[in-house]
Parts: structure tokens; C-alpha cells; sequence
């Protein structure tokens, strides 16, 4: 468990840096240099991740056919609960769409081209192999499934909290809950992965929210 506790403060860190508005340093990695500190920090705790479990990848990454599809119809399903789940918070709360908006600026950062595949081949897949194979992996064998899926959903909803954003925190929330549910009961990432990254795709490049 040393190694859990070593990864997820690692994570925090890392996050601390990407979505907080002080210091200075977090400011400037966010407003200029986000998707380059994302990937780094996605690809760094998955390879950190795959080596301190390398005796079992074979259980974390087991594949089924029908894990593709999965994948795909959740992915379609979350896009869809993010579209409503817009339209119907700013209908109700007026200060819901800077929020949204403050989360799409960093897309100008870079082109849509290199964004696109850097959520689908890296940060997505990197993300489910850290938040889901091995955080909630460890902790479902500590605490139980119930227990350690419950904790794991708030770590990797929590470590958002440094963006003051309430709609990023709740989106982190409610994807979590969705792709934890996934591990748990596919006790695979494979589908949680293939849900991530065409989801991420599609909510920040392909068909993003329209103001």
C-alpha cells in the first residue's frame, strides 16, 4: 500500500500544478502549457502504475470482443448525459456556462490535430491505467469492492478540486462514478479505456460544447 499512497500523492501533486490558479508556476502551466503537463503527468503515473503491477496486467488489461462495443456504447452514453447535463444546469444556474467555457480555453493552446490524439492514444488510456488499474485496483483488495471503489471514485474527483470549478468537479464526479462502476464490474480497464478516449475525443474536439 506504500506505493498507493506514494501514486495518488504524486497524482495530487501533479494536478495541484495543472488546474490551480496559485502559484504563479501552476498559472502559467495551465494558461500555456496544460496538454503538454496533462500528457506527461498521465503517461509518467501509468508507467508508474504498469511497473509496480507488472506481474498483473494480464487481469487488469483482460480483453473480450464484447469489451470493444461496450466501450463504444458507453461512450455514447456519457457524451449524452454531458450534452443534457449542460443544457440543463445553465437553464437552472447562471454562472454554469463560464465555467464551461473556462475548461475549453486551454483547447487553444494547441491544434485540434495534435489535442485529438493525444486524449485518445495517451492521456484517456493512461488515466483508466492509473485511476482504475491501479489506484482502484489496490484499494478494492484492501477495502472490499464496495469500499475501495467508493474511495477511489473521490480521490480521482477530489484531485480536481484545485480548479474551483464546480462543474469540472461535478463532471469528474459523475465520469468517475461511471468509469469506476465499469472496472468493477468488467474487472477490466479495457472498456473503461475505450469509453475514456472516445468520449475526451469527442466532448473536447470532435463535437464540443456549443455556447
Amino acid at each position: 500500500m506504500k506505493l498507493l499512497y506514494i501514486g495518488i500523492s504524486i497524482a495530487a501533486l501533479l494536478w495541484f500544478f495543472m488546474f490551480s490558479h496559485f502559484p504563479e508556476i501552476a498559472v502559467v502551466i495551465h494558461t500555456q502549457y496544460f496538454w503538454y503537463a496533462m500528457t506527461f503527468s498521465t503517461v509518467f503515473l501509468s508507467c508508474f502504475s504498469l511497473y509496480t503491477q507488472r506481474e498483473s496486467l494480464t487481469k487488469i488489461f483482460a480483453f473480450e470482443w464484447k469489451y470493444v462495443w461496450i466501450g463504444i456504447v458507453h461512450a455514447v452514453i456519457l457524451y449524452g448525459m454531458s450534452r443534457l447535463g449542460v443544457y440543463i444546469f445553465s437553464q437552472v444556474f447562471t454562472g454554469v456556462m463560464p465555467q464551461i467555457e473556462s475548461i475549453y480555453q486551454t483547447r487553444s493552446q494547441l491544434s485540434p490535430t495534435i489535442i485529438a490524439p493525444l486524449l485518445f492514444f495517451l492521456i484517456a488510456p493512461a488515466e483508466e491505467i492509473f485511476w482504475r488499474g491501479f489506484v482502484q485496483n489496490k484499494l478494492m483488495e484492501k477495502y472490499g469492492l464496495t469500499k475501495g471503489t467508493i474511495i477511489g471514485i473521490i480521490l480521482y474527483s477530489g484531485v480536481h478540486i484545485w480548479a474551483l470549478n464546480p462543474m469540472l468537479l461535478l463532471a469528474a464526479l459523475v465520469l468517475g462514478v461511471h468509469w469506476s462502476f465499469m472496472y468493477r464490474r468488467f474487472n477490466s480497464i479495457v472498456p473503461g479505456i475505450i469509453s475514456h478516449a472516445l468520449w475526451d475525443t469527442a466532448i473536447f474536439v470532435l463535437l464540443p460544447v456549443t455556447f
